[in-house]
């Protein structure tokens, strides 16, 4: 049966093959691509991390790449450093995710943020790690204080990993709105409100380190 997926990572299989490690509608999954390592073989190129594919394989303990088409190459990011450092930090947080995770509904969001990497990277980036806190039990609280339970929030701290109240705020704080729209909204990336995104990636990688205890060692 033709399967779907990302490359995640490939090594080197004896001399001449790979295995290649995607992430699937169904999860994680390894395939052994035989002669991969060989130009002249057709599964040379299959294990180029970033790709998408689609790809037969054997039904078996440890499958075997039977044919493969790629869907989306990821070689046209090698142009822009900050699409190959957000499609890096993707596939970095794929691997962090839990295997009982929902990974039917998982796949084709990030499918779609992979495609609009060549567009507006950070952008991408940012929806993407925003939305993807729910997958790691840690979403943001955005409804009402997360100190005093007040329905008058002005503000989000990374800090208490929520919206805050105007008596509840110390330090600095983020723009609520932006995190509202980016963890609750679901439309085109394109649509999504710009931002200075270097500095909102410097408070989600804070987030992950408090709240999921990742370390993204984003820009």
């Amino acid at each position: 049966m033709k399967t779907e997926g990302i490359v995640i990572k490939s090594i080197t299989y004896k001399e001449t093959s790979k295995i290649v490690y995607l992430y699937t509608p169904n999860g994680k999954v390894s395939i052994k691509a035989i002669g991969a390592k060989n130009a002249k073989k057709n599964t040379f190129g299959f294990g180029e991390v970033g790709n998408i594919v689609s790809f037969v394989s054997t039904d078996s303990d440890f499958p075997t790449l039977i044919e493969y088409e790629i869907i989306n190459s990821a070689y046209k990011l090698t142009e822009s450093f900050d699409s190959i450092m957000a499609l890096g930090k993707i596939i970095e947080l794929i691997n962090y995710l839990p295997d009982d995770s929902i990974h039917d509904r998982i796949y084709p969001f990030i499918k779609n943020i992979i495609l609009n990497l060549d567009k507006e990277p950070l952008k991408a980036l940012t929806l993407f790690l925003i939305k993807m806190t729910y997958n790691f039990g840690v979403s943001p609280k955005l409804d009402s204080c997360i100190s005093c339970g007040s329905k008058d929030i002005k503000f989000f701290s990374v800090s208490k990993g929520g919206a805050v109240c105007s008596a509840c705020t110390k330090g600095f704080h983020d723009d609520l709105s932006i995190w509202i729209e980016y963890y609750k909204d679901k439309k085109d990336i394109s649509k999504y409100s710009d931002i200075y995104y270097k500095d909102l990636l410097k408070r989600i990688n804070k987030y992950y380190l408090i709240h999921a205890h990742i370390n993204l060692k984003l820009i």
